[in-house]
């Protein structure tokens, strides 16, 4: 009869949200998450009376994961700045992309190919997410 102490499964489910493999993923994710959310709020908090009554800050807040949409959401989804969030998107993509497939292929290893991963990771979420700030210019420009 097994024991929890032997059992592997019930130490992997112990090691909780900031422990394990995991936790380097998840962590770097949702700190750029929270600082890119901070600044998508600080950025439509801004503006004349006028601009915030007709800016939707709380939806565009939420969505910041879309990266480079951001702007177009900001406005509406006004065609001109959906324009320019698809070509800024279509730059910024292969980073997430690379990201992507660096979570799937260097995941759960260890040394400098699983630093890589986590580092690629970061950097591709970074730039993904830097998008959004960058489509502002357009959007409010």
């Amino acid at each position: 009869m097994k024991t929890h102490g032997s059992d592997p499964d019930f130490e992997r489910g112990r090691r909780g949200w900031f422990l394990g493999e995991g936790a380097a993923y998840r962590l770097s994710f949702l700190g750029l998450l929270l600082a890119f959310t901070a600044l998508t709020f600080a950025v439509t908090s801004s503006g004349t009376p006028s601009d915030l009554a007709r800016r939707p800050r709380v939806l565009t807040t939420l969505l910041t994961v879309t990266g480079p949409f951001t702007g177009a959401i900001a406005r509406n989804g006004q065609s001109c700045c959906l324009e320019a969030s698809t070509r800024l998107a279509i730059w910024l993509a292969p980073a997430l992309a690379v990201a992507l497939v660096a979570r799937l292929t260097l995941a759960g290893r260890g040394g400098v190919a699983g630093a890589m991963g986590v580092a690629l990771w970061a950097l591709g979420w970074f730039v993904w997410l830097a998008g959004g700030i960058v489509s502002f210019g357009h959007a409010f420009g």
